[in-house]
């Protein structure tokens, strides 16, 4: 009769810890999204984005910060509706007396996806190592904002990434320093803004469901 109970009493708590417990891990990984998670690299594909078309008469102002200082821009390329060409806006920082350049939030929001591990061959030649780790972003983040917008920083310097999944971040705070890891030919900041239903931070690096110009939706001038 104990014996039953016993084992009764165990099935429950068993029973208590699948509802009540496994919920509090549900998508956290014991660390961010390495290439010691892929059994095979390959899974991890090249972005597929689609752009998002932008309305002239939108009321919604955003006063959002440049991610990066830079010496040149590369733009966003893209037809609405379509899939985008270039799905961001690269920073280029050229001069070489400048040995780190930081990386900064452009506004208010949570880290939901870190992608590292991914390792850069020079800083400012063609990257030869690994190019299409990440996905082709190299080493990135992505933020979600309360507004419902993501934003992606990409190709970061190996091992400089300073925050953490689920961490709250402010406009302006340091994420990480500029690099020249992934599909990347010498150091920039590639930045995406755009939408998704879901980013898993445990899953291979992922695509937004539409991208935005950035220089067109935040209204940076200075930057198209």
């Amino acid at each position: 009769m104990k014996i039953h109970l016993h084992f009764r009493l165990a099935v429950f708590v068993i029973s208590l810890s699948c509802i009540y417990v496994a919920p509090l891990f549900a998508q956290v990984c014991s660390q961010e999204y390495s290439h010691l998670n892929l059994e095979n690299h390959d899974k991890e594909y090249p972005p597929t984005q689609r752009v998002a078309h932008v309305r002239s008469d939108r009321n919604l102002i955003l006063d959002w910060a440049l991610p990066t200082e830079f010496t040149e821009i590369y733009p966003f390329l893209g037809q609405d509706y379509q899939l985008a060409e270039h799905e961001g806006i690269d920073f280029i920082h050229s001069n070489q007396l400048v040995p780190q350049v930081s990386v900064r939030s452009v506004a208010d929001g949570t880290v939901v996806y870190i992608r590292h591990d991914c390792p850069q061959s020079s800083l400012f030649e063609p990257n030869s190592s690994r190019r299409d780790c990440g996905g082709d972003w190299g080493n990135h983040i992505v933020i979600r904002h309360p507004n419902g917008l993501f934003t992606r920083y990409a190709h970061l310097y190996p091992d400089s990434i300073q925050v953490k999944v689920g961490q709250r971040i402010t406009r302006g705070q340091e994420l990480a320093k500029m690099g020249n890891s992934g599909r990347s030919d010498t150091r920039h900041l590639h930045f995406e803004l755009g939408v998704a239903i879901k980013i898993n931070p445990c899953a291979p690096a992922q695509s937004f469901h539409y991208v935005y110009n950035p220089a067109t939706y935040l209204q940076w001038h200075n930057t198209q």
